[in-house]
């Protein structure tokens, strides 16, 4: 949280699920109260944030620098009235995830407010000036904040990587923070030590090689949305004469991104994919949805 001239706005407002896994155990396990959240101090106690606390909101607005849920999850207690800043594709994460998951007590993003915005936005909130500038990430739609008041500037990173497939997006982000001679620099807790992190493409020589080496169905994991790694392993699928089948959370997942063509996602259509339709009883809406596009 940051104060200003009576004005507060909150950096992200996710969920700590190191801290989560100390008191629950989930499926088995969930939280059930919104006192329980409080006690065990996964929700902040600060009054007039939340959509049960009575009386004026006592934060001006949120900003999300992206959509992974230790980022994002918890926007769903708060009150209607503040209004949330994201990223165009963050938003579009956050309304498949919302459908994907369904309406639940943790998870109900449901007439919150929203405004978009996209590199080189500037958004005014009281005396606060909001500067949106791109990170590179391993979700689409990253961003940083510069973040201009009266008494001086100061950056926020959210999460960031050098070693993906788009490093210059957050060297973007370290020029405009030089440029602006911030006074506070709050960086989120990332790896700033010397390791052996794969770049993207290191990671694909390494999954061509594996698969290259064996025969047939090859079981893989990873986050419906992580578009790099998609790509990579899409790729991988197609150079080993193999089709990559994604579960229909991941297929709704890419539809929804692949409506900003600038991820240059491949299309559900596309003949090196396949949908992999799990037999049940019961389907959800989204689910029940796709199969009749597809």
């Amino acid at each position: 949280m940051v104060e200003c001239g009576g004005e507060r706005i909150l950096l992200d407002f996710g969920v700590s699920f190191s801290r989560k896994r100390r008191f629950y155990s989930e499926p088995f396990l969930s939280p059930r109260s919104v006192e329980s959240l409080l006690e065990f101090g996964l929700l902040p106690g600060v009054e007039g944030l939340y959509r049960f606390d009575e009386g004026e909101p006592t934060v001006s607005a949120v900003f999300l620098s992206h959509a992974h849920l230790d980022h994002s999850a918890y926007i769903s207690f708060l009150k209607r009235e503040i209004p949330i800043y994201c990223g165009e594709t963050t938003l579009a994460i956050l309304e498949a995830v919302g459908e994907i998951r369904g309406k639940s007590f943790e998870y109900d993003f449901s007439n919150l407010k929203f405004s978009t915005f996209r590199t080189g936005s500037r958004i005014r909130v009281g005396c606060f000036e909001v500067k949106p500038v791109h990170v590179d990430h391993s979700i689409p739609g990253a961003y940083g904040f510069i973040i201009h008041t009266p008494e001086g500037s100061l950056a926020y990173t959210g999460d960031f990587r050098l070693h993906g497939s788009k490093p210059q997006l957050t060297l973007d982000f370290i020029a405009e923070a030089a440029e602006a001679k911030v006074e506070s620099f709050i960086v989120e807790g990332t790896n700033l030590v010397d390791g052996g992190v794969s770049s993207e493409a290191e990671l694909e020589e390494k999954l061509w090689m594996v698969a290259s080496k064996v025969r047939g169905l090859i079981l893989a994991d990873f986050a419906t949305t992580d578009v790099d790694r998609l790509k990579s392993f899409l790729s991988t699928a197609s150079k080993t004469g193999r089709r990559l089948a994604l579960d229909l959370k991941h297929a709704y997942m890419v539809e929804k991104l692949s409506a900003d063509r600038r991820l240059k996602l491949p299309s559900l259509r596309d003949s090196r994919l396949a949908i992999y339709r799990k037999a049940k009883r019961r389907y959800m809406a989204f689910e029940r949805a796709l199969m009749d596009r597809y």
